[in-house]
């Protein structure tokens, strides 16, 4: 089997969708989408990091160098990126309480262009007069943008990842230093929080070396992806007790480990799923547009208005729609550029 012959897209796209559940269920906290909990337990965004650790070595070992590397990741996460991000600056003006003069000169207004340009949303989440209603969860406009100061951190060491692995012949070794000492940083600012309650312990861990392990996991599957692909019917049994045993404790040791051996598994193991590879193509523009629709639909009232589930699936045909035509229109010339 090749690194091609998988479903990987496929998974992408349904983690996506998960997602996408799982913040209508955080954001809107109506009881009917309660139910999809189950499934937003299953799958997080360490799922998409196992995948990235895997498809970013594909890549960077199919890049003719190191600048070939960058510019096809530049062309595949900027232009969906700084689209949704002006698109959001410049269209929330029909949302926000300030008047349109008031509202492109408010300093919030270019303190969220600079910080999400900078990939720094947590800077400045918000835009000004923007989803400030009292039964709003909260002003961000995209919440779901933190984990791509952490992709792109993790882009940014690549190269030198990879110059490691592939001179070192104790490959393993590096591996498994680097999700040790990621597992360590986790757990130590999950424990903090815990004790002391205070939040900034959790936005520590959430930074690029407390989700290294994940990346790691990945990483280390793809360099013995032939072991792995072999043996993966021995290895998903313990892989899947690992996962169900660790979330149930709370804990998550060899939780990444075990995501990656799962995942390899679902991407090897599941050739009718192989056709339907194209689908990842959305699983970006998905990623990226779906939390301002539901703030949309939310600050307009319409999950009040309408059935839970209907404004759920609009929600998520609004999202779609909008994913394929980004890829169509935009995500797809820019990769094929040369």
């Amino acid at each position: 089997m090749s690194t091609r012959d998988n479903c990987f897209g496929f998974l992408r796209f349904v983690f996506a969708f998960i997602i996408i559940l799982a913040h209508l269920r955080v954001l809107t906290q109506l009881p009917e989408l309660q139910c999809t909990r189950l499934l937003s337990m299953a799958v997080n965004r360490t799922a998409f990091f196992v995948i990235s650790g895997f498809l970013i070595m594909v890549s960077f070992d199919h890049s003719k160098s190191i600048k070939h590397f960058f510019a096809k990741r530049a062309r595949r996460i900027f232009p969906a990126y700084i689209t949704v991000i002006l698109g959001c600056a410049i269209g929330m003006v029909f949302l926000s309480s300030y008047a349109p003069a008031d509202y492109f000169t408010h300093p919030m207004w270019w303190k969220y262009i600079a910080a999400n340009f900078s990939f720094m949303n947590f800077i400045q989440p918000c835009l000004p007069g923007v989803f400030t209603a009292d039964d709003l969860p909260n002003c961000s406009v995209n919440g779901a943008l933190w984990t791509q100061k952490v992709e792109v951190g993790f882009y940014l060491i690549v190269p030198l990842l990879a110059y490691i692995l592939h001179r070192s012949k104790r490959s393993w070794a590096w591996l498994l230093a680097i999700y040790i000492g990621s597992v360590v940083w986790s757990n130590i600012f999950l424990m903090l929080e815990e004790h002391t309650g205070n939040s900034f312990y959790i936005f520590m861990e959430h930074q690029l070396p407390g989700c290294l392990s994940y990346f790691a996991a990945g990483m280390f599957a793809y360099q013995y992806k032939d072991v792995f692909i072999k043996y993966r019917h021995w290895i998903i049994l313990p892989a899947l007790t690992i996962v169900i045993v660790e979330k149930i404790l709370g804990w998550n040791w060899l939780q990444p480990a075990g995501n990656a051996a799962v995942l390899l598994w679902c991407a090897y193991s599941l050739p009718a799923m192989n056709r339907l590879e194209w689908m990842g193509n959305f699983s970006y523009g998905m990623y990226l547009y779906h939390y301002p629709v539901i703030m949309i639909m939310l600050s307009l009232g319409l999950f009040h208005t309408w059935n839970a589930w209907i404004a759920s699936g609009v929600c998520i045909i609004t999202t779609l729609v909008l994913s394929a035509l980004s890829w169509h229109l935009m995500e797809k010339r820019f990769l094929q550029r040369k």
